[in-house]
């Protein structure tokens, strides 16, 4: 077996113990803060909007679609549709504030007008 002092088997519990402590935030993360979120397989599952509801689903609506949100024109409505392909689909709806043109301020105006089922 290793020959370790007590010291370096104190550092190696320290960091099992920070690395459990990790899987569980993300665990919790993932699938109780966020049970509006549906995963299957690893990757959020493509629906479409509520029919009906006037809502916006920023992880599957094409450019035109978002650009029919309030202060959202054609540019900003393809700079959405990019950041969500180059970066991924969209976790939080407070995520779309990290799109260039989208502060605060606008946020507060599409908020209840987007979901990301």
């Amino acid at each position: 077996m290793l020959d370790l002092t007590a010291q370096e088997k104190k550092v190696l519990i320290a960091l099992g113990a920070l690395a459990v402590l990790g899987l569980a935030v993300i665990a919790y993360r993932t699938y109780i803060a966020r049970p509006e979120l549906k995963v299957i397989a690893g990757k959020a599952a493509k629906c479409a909007a509520p029919a009906g509801t006037g809502l916006v689903n920023i992880n599957t609506a094409d450019a035109e679609k978002i650009a029919s949100l309030p202060d959202i024109g054609p540019k900003t409505a393809e700079k959405i549709v990019d950041y969500r392909q180059a970066k991924g689909l969209y976790l939080l709806k407070e995520d779309i504030m990290k799109v260039g043109g989208i502060g605060p301020k606008t946020y507060g105006k599409i908020k209840d007008l987007i979901v990301l089922e």
